[in-house]
């Protein structure tokens, strides 16, 4: 049986492919340590865990309306009023099995083939494969030599008349760098300038380190969210530790939250009920789960950061939210991905090769395991390389 040609052109995610190799050696019984997952360690909030038992309890699960229940719909207004500043109706907003399908659903609702997406190299992944599945060309903007950011003015001269959206994760997947206000004040004006969305995936945007806070890009906006080239995605995943309940959403003009809606009523219909009374709890619960997590990411980005001195020829950004760092270890192999294969072959440590994310040379380690594994993986990469 032949295979379509979209689905024979699109890659692998290379973050789940590592995690069930991981998984894999450790079922064989292999003292693996895996420096290459997403996602925390921390149980979910107890709020969370309540609303969702509660509902199961009841026995009564059933479909939602597409776009999500009215109540966690006003619990993402009250949040978002919160956390951006901005005031959305329910129109504005649709809940979504995962911030990944918030993405593809936009994807989906501005792209038509041939169009182009812009984004920052680093970047996530699923970027490239996402924007491929819509039939879009997907053009990455790499940063300067000794750089992990572009300029804005270096975004500016990508976008051509086919340009559809430009798409900016802050705190950044994989660097962990976030992008200042003037950096973002200017790529709302670009994009405003040009008439093409911003998509902004703010997935980790309340991780953040060192008394910092993630800009919000409708702060810098000139328009009112109705006439909005924004559109903002977020979720429980990384946030709330929630990561296999899969609900995620996004906030944006109605026009294009319509049209999003459309798509995804063709795609899942709508969003487990019991993933939606879970993240109802999640939200409604007060900011001390979320504190605590970041607090404790915080400390263990400072245990990275002193394991990785100990190697001679590595160079680091300092990250400044999430859980990943983005360090260079061109000196030792300048193939990110021989460099991996070796590291998990010989020191049975998991990292993604940077080439994943756009830019040779580099490994994504995170930090969102437990410190000793964080310490003993670091050590074990060092004693291979050094």
């Amino acid at each position: 049986m032949n295979l379509s040609k979209l689905a024979m052109s699109i890659g692998q995610s290379a973050t789940l492919k590592l995690n069930e190799l991981a998984g894999n050696l450790k079922a064989e019984g292999k003292p693996v340590i895996h420096l290459g997952g997403g996602e925390p360690e921390e149980m979910i909030p107890s709020g969370a865990r309540e609303e969702a038992q509660k509902s199961l309890s009841a026995g009564f699960v059933r479909y939602t309306p597409t776009t999500g229940t009215a109540e966690l719909k006003q619990e993402i207004c009250l949040y978002t009023d919160k956390h951006y500043s901005l005031k959305p109706a329910p129109k504005n907003i649709v809940v979504s099995s995962g911030a990944k399908q918030a993405i593809y659903n936009f994807l989906m609702a501005v792209v038509n083939p041939g169009d182009q997406v812009v984004f920052p190299a680093p970047y996530w992944v699923s970027y490239p494969e996402m924007v491929k599945m819509v039939y879009g060309t997907p053009v990455a903007v790499p940063p300067r030599p000794g750089e992990l950011v572009p300029t804005a003015a270096d975004i500016e001269a990508h976008i051509t008349a086919n340009t559809r959206a430009v798409l900016l994760n802050s705190p950044n997947n994989p660097s962990g760098l976030l992008y200042t206000p003037e950096f973002i004040r200017e790529i709302v004006k670009i994009c405003e300038y040009h008439n093409v969305y911003l998509l902004m995936d703010d997935i980790y945007n309340r991780l953040v380190f060192d008394g910092a806070r993630a800009p919000s890009a409708f702060s810098f906006s000139s328009r009112g969210l109705e006439d909005s080239v924004i559109v903002s995605v977020n979720g429980i995943s990384k946030t709330y530790s929630m990561t296999g309940f899969r609900i995620g959403w996004s906030v944006g003009p109605e026009a294009i939250t319509k049209a999003m809606a459309k798509v995804q009523a063709q795609i899942t219909s709508c969003p487990s009920a019991l993933s939606q009374k879970a993240a109802l709890g999640a939200l409604r619960g007060t900011d001390d789960f979320v504190e605590t997590l970041r607090s404790g990411l915080e400390k263990k980005r400072d245990t990275m950061l002193a394991a990785l001195g100990g190697l001679k020829k590595v160079k680091l950004c300092k990250p400044q939210g999430t859980f990943y760092s983005f360090p260079d270890f061109s000196a030792y192999d300048s193939d990110s991905a021989r460099l991996s294969a070796r590291l998990l072959e010989k020191a049975l440590v998991v990292t993604v090769p940077g080439r994943e994310f756009g830019l040779e040379g580099r490994l994504r380690l995170s930090y969102c395991g437990p410190e000793k594994d964080i310490i003993e993986g670091v050590e074990r990469i060092r004693k291979e390389l050094d």
